[in-house]
């Protein structure tokens, strides 16, 4: 791993900082802030991709159960 890389992503994240808040002081309460966000907005999309995949599988089971009671028998 080269040098220059670290040293680019570590510049990125202060000049990315420094935009948000100019007092370096509060940069880790702005970091803690977006990072408890994040989190929250990531928790928030698996609950509701579990609820949709329930619902998927509660309709996919009620068009099955149709289909199978409107079949043919022989």
């Amino acid at each position: 791993m080269r040098v220059r890389t670290p040293v680019i992503a570590v510049a990125g994240s202060v000049a990315w900082l420094a935009s948000r808040e100019r007092n370096p002081v509060r940069w880790p309460a702005l970091v803690r802030t977006d990072i408890r966000r994040l989190a929250s907005d990531a928790r928030e999309a698996l609950v509701d991709g579990a609820r949709a995949g329930v619902r998927a599988e509660q309709a996919f089971d009620d068009d099955l159960a149709e289909a199978r009671s409107r079949a043919r028998t022989w």
